[in-house]
């Protein structure tokens, strides 16, 4: 489609002979798995954490009558309170979404428009305050197909929103913007990305660390040394770890990547420090988390690829196990391999705060574990180990020891 303006300010956004602002090739849609709450689909039951995969299709994504139905659809600032009608559109409406298709090559993934701003507060918005995430209103219907996960079908659309922060992430966002990322809003995205499995939140997720974690000032990103290449394109495969982004049959590129991540996890880890200052909700946390089965079986499993062998006492806190499990990795020759790089050369897993502890002791479990797979496919015979350090079994009866002196 043509358009006429009389400036361009970037590579996707123009400004219109009216004043107003034209932004091409905006993507307002994906296939793929979101991650909603409990409480926002109520005939679905949620999963041990109260939320809810749910998954599209390109067979429903880009269902003819889906994309018609995003054909000249009002554009908002923010989600109303409800549905855009004729009778609401004065109050609601900013502009409108107009040649809606499907994306091609790296975007095939995406439904693709292009919006048009006419209203003089959403261009502000857009152009000085930065907020760029799009996030599509519609009606759907939704079907369980698991706990915790269901699948999303007759898509039809009322109105796009502009949003600070949408549940498709960066990849649905106007273009020609820098952003500005909170710790807080990182690691919410981190976390989503893990759950979902999404091969490109978690490159954008790994890319994009706030300044203030990595240590580089202006930019947001990470070192230009760190390059962590995920095909978005390439589904996960079912019932792999998390961060499954590592796993592969080329042990070279493995340990590329397992280098990547240990580098990028050790700059963010480095940046969040450590304090003697208890967290005050790690107790509380401690005895909700305790209870859950699921999360306690998965601290269990990780704890395994860390330290094969090692167990959860009855009755012991999970916080604690997991400091258990990193300080006994740590002293074994293989383990201190594996969590330098996270944690540096001299942690304190006592002192270490409860985000820095959860999110090293994921990193490490997941990069243990593709270790593992290379070993598993590259296994050698007659092999010694002489004038080693105790491995991580020699220390399990020290553990066991230690656990039944303090009890409960």
């Amino acid at each position: 489609m043509q358009y006429f303006y009389n400036s361009r300010l970037g590579e996707t956004r123009f400004t219109m002979s009216d004043g107003g602002l034209l932004c091409k090739d905006v993507p307002i849609g994906r296939t793929g798995v979101q991650l909603y709450g409990g409480e926002e689909l109520d005939d679905i039951e949620p999963d041990s954490d109260g939320e809810i995969l749910v998954e599209r299709t390109e067979d429903e994504v880009f269902r003819p009558e889906t994309l018609a139905s995003f054909e000249g659809m009002t554009f908002t600032v923010s989600h109303p309170i409800e549905d855009v009608t004729p009778d609401n559109w004065g109050r609601y409406a900013a502009g409108h979404v107009q040649n809606v298709r499907r994306g091609s090559g790296d975007q095939s993934d995406l439904m693709i428009a292009d919006i048009v701003v006419k209203k003089a507060e959403a261009i502000k918005v857009i152009l000085e305050e930065g907020v760029d995430q799009i996030s599509s209103g519609y009606d759907a219907e939704y079907q369980q197909t698991a706990r915790g996960k269901a699948r999303q079908y007759d898509i039809i659309a009322n109105h796009v929103a502009l949003v600070p922060t949408g549940r498709a992430g960066k990849r649905c966002s106007i273009g020609d913007s820098k952003r500005m990322t909170t710790n807080n809003t990182w690691f919410a995205k981190l976390r989503r990305a893990i759950k979902t499995k999404d091969a490109a939140a978690m490159e954008e997720a790994m890319e994009s660390a706030p300044s203030e974690l990595t240590g580089d000032e202006g930019t947001g990103e990470l070192p230009k040394a760190i390059n962590i290449t995920i095909n978005p394109q390439q589904p996960l495969p079912k019932q792999e770890p998390e961060l499954d982004a590592i796993a592969t049959n080329d042990s070279g590129d493995i340990e590329t990547r397992v280098a990547a991540m240990e580098t990028t996890l050790a700059a963010i880890l480095e940046k969040l420090g450590s304090t003697t200052d208890a967290d005050p909700d790690e107790e509380e946390e401690g005895r909700r988390i305790t209870s859950d089965a699921a999360y306690h079986q998965d601290v269990v499993s990780r704890a395994e690829w860390i330290v094969p062998g090692i167990k959860l006492p009855d009755g012991g806190k999970l916080a604690s196990f997991k400091r258990t499990v990193l300080d006994a990795a740590f002293k074994t020759t293989e383990g201190e391999k594996l969590l330098k790089g996270i944690v540096g050369d001299k942690p304190d897993f006592a002192k270490m705060p409860k985000l820095s502890l959860d999110a090293a002791f994921i990193a490490a479990s997941e990069i243990a574990k593709g270790r593992n797979n290379i070993q598993l496919n590259h296994r050698t015979t007659d092999s010694a180990a002489p004038n080693r350090r105790p491995t991580a079994a020699d220390l399990n009866k020290q553990n066991a020891a230690f656990w039944a002196k303090k009890g409960n």
